[in-house]
């Protein structure tokens, strides 16, 4: 059975990719959100 069970590497690469990418998009975003508060639009 050992032999018919395919087991896949995880492509840490690419999840190293994907998390920075998605931490960058977080604080362009909190940079954004913070400099309209600083200028006070609020809503």
């Amino acid at each position: 059975m050992d032999k018919d069970k395919k087991e896949y590497k995880v492509p840490a690469g690419t999840i190293t990719i994907l998390v920075i990418f998605v931490l960058l998009i977080i604080a362009l975003w909190g940079s954004a959100y913070l400099t309209l508060l600083s200028r006070g639009a609020t809503g």
